[in-house]
């Protein structure tokens, strides 16, 4: 039992229909009901039009499960939430193809997935790899999921060095950006495709300890979202984009300490999230997945005045839960 499950669960279905907790009360005057049913009426239109506006555009958004031989460009999914969205879109698009940029070959053997090795940190090897793939499958290519990402030891800011700062910067920020330059539809391509950026809560947060990870992760949604503006702008309806923010996976990367308060704050599981990854793809949803529930007030935490920041902070322990770390070898691993 955690915080996502009750508001999920309760809480959420509450807001949108307090008729239903009001009826059985007895006492209760015909105006509370009406206003009840007012509220209940105004926010589903409010909830229509959002999602309106996360789907609809000039152009109609095509179902990608039938399209034969639709391409799905994912980077890093050796393993962690790589492998689960790999998983989830060979079981969820019978017809599309994964093609899987990684520096380890894919744990999954399918011939569906073509995968291509390569050292993400190295921008010349990039470029090779990426006009390869644009030759083999560019009018084809449906999908980018920008996932690849490493991490450093868990150390402070001022022991950090030049080399690996840039090495993760290559990695988890400018490849990413490299991968969307070449491989998605430019003025004169007219596919459909669907942009998915995995950055981190972090990038908003900022813990201690992880400040090379953070500030990666905050430049990557600062491009992704520019993007995202352009391309609104330009009224470009034929790329379509997501961003996705989760707070700490159940994966290796963040691995080797017990993450505290995960009644508030719980681990998220990869395979869940990689279903609703998929599920957005499927309908064309723009817009931002942030996942667990806490990550929607990251912004406006953020915003308060410091000592209401100061406060969370420590009640959360993000700044105190990490262990230190030696520094030295650079932690790869898939998100």
């Amino acid at each position: 039992m955690n915080l996502d499950v009750i508001i999920y669960n309760v809480l959420i279905p509450l807001l949108k229909y307090p008729l239903a907790v009001v009826l059985p009360i007895k006492g209760i005057s015909a105006w509370t009901k009406y206003v009840c049913v007012l509220y209940t009426v105004c926010l589903q239109i409010f909830l229509s039009y959002n999602h309106r506006t996360k789907t609809k555009s000039t152009l109609q958004w095509i179902d990608p499960t039938p399209i034969k031989d639709n391409v799905i460009v994912v980077s890093g999914g050796s393993g962690g939430l790589g492998q689960a969205l790999m998983s989830r879109v060979l079981e969820r698009f019978p017809s599309s193809i994964i093609v899987d940029i990684d520096i380890t070959p894919p744990a999954i053997e399918n011939k569906r997935v073509k995968f291509y090795k390569c050292d993400m940190s190295n921008p010349e090897e990039l470029s090779k790899v990426l006009v390869l793939i644009k030759e083999q499958f560019g009018n084809h290519i449906g999908c980018i999921i920008n996932n690849a990402g490493i991490r450093l030891p868990f150390t402070k800011m001022r022991d950090l060095q030049d080399e690996d700062v840039a090495k993760i910067f290559q990695i988890n920020c400018f490849a990413a950006l490299k991968v969307i330059q070449e491989l998605s539809p430019n003025n004169e391509d007219n596919r459909q495709c669907y942009v998915v950026t995995v950055a981190s809560i972090l990038g908003i947060l900022n813990a201690s300890k992880v400040s090379a990870y953070a500030a990666s992760k905050a430049a990557l949604i600062s491009f992704h979202q520019s993007f995202e503006h352009e391309l609104r702008s330009e009224h470009t309806s034929r790329i379509r984009t997501l961003l996705v923010l989760p707070g700490q996976l159940n994966t290796k990367m963040f691995g080797g300490f017990e993450p505290p308060r995960q009644f508030w704050a719980p681990t998220v599981d990869v395979n869940e999230l990689a279903k609703e990854i998929a599920e957005k793809y499927k309908y064309g949803v723009r817009g931002t997945l942030y996942k667990p529930f806490y990550a929607y007030f990251a912004h406006l935490l953020m915003s308060l005045p410091i000592c209401v920041q100061v406060f969370v902070r420590k009640l959360s322990l993000i700044d105190d839960c990490l262990p230190d770390e030696s520094v030295g070898a650079i932690e790869e691993q898939s998100l």
